[in-house]
């Protein structure tokens, strides 16, 4: 019999998808423990905003007291202005101004969005990894 990596899948998926939800766990603990800890940090980038523009978002206002599970749509305003250029498709209905205001703070200020959203990409990737793993010899 060759040795192959479809051959490794199947005979071992079990065991590999477990490792993917083990580190996907870790990763969402990780995200949990992040959300605790930046609560300070977003307060004070919401200050910093406030004191520019004299209110907090809509976005912001909405899911402020929304818990973990609203965090990332509470933080989505921030984040979708400093990843993203002005007047793209996903800055639509926002105030230049604002984003321009966003991208141009010191990193103090937005490192723990950077964070926030790279954990997510990594948790995204391992569920997706654990379930291609899992359910790929029935395709084959």
């Amino acid at each position: 019999m060759i040795f192959t990596a479809i051959n490794l899948l199947t005979m071992h998926r079990i065991e590999i998808s477990g490792i993917f939800m083990i580190l996907g766990i870790i990763t969402s603990a990780f995200s949990i423990i992040h959300e605790k800890l930046s609560k300070k940090q977003f307060l004070t980038l919401c200050s910093l905003f406030v004191d520019k523009f004299g209110a907090r978002p809509a976005e912001v206002l909405i899911y402020q007291e929304g818990g973990f599970f609203f965090s990332f749509m509470r933080d989505a305003f921030f984040i979708k202005a400093l990843y993203f250029r002005e007047n793209s498709f996903h800055t639509r209905g926002m105030d230049n101004e604002q984003i321009r205001f966003i991208k141009e703070l010191p990193n103090q200020y937005t490192d723990w969005l950077r964070v926030k959203v790279r954990l997510s990409i990594v948790g995204f990737s391992l569920l997706i990894m654990m379930l291609t793993v899992f359910y790929l010899p029935y395709f084959i």
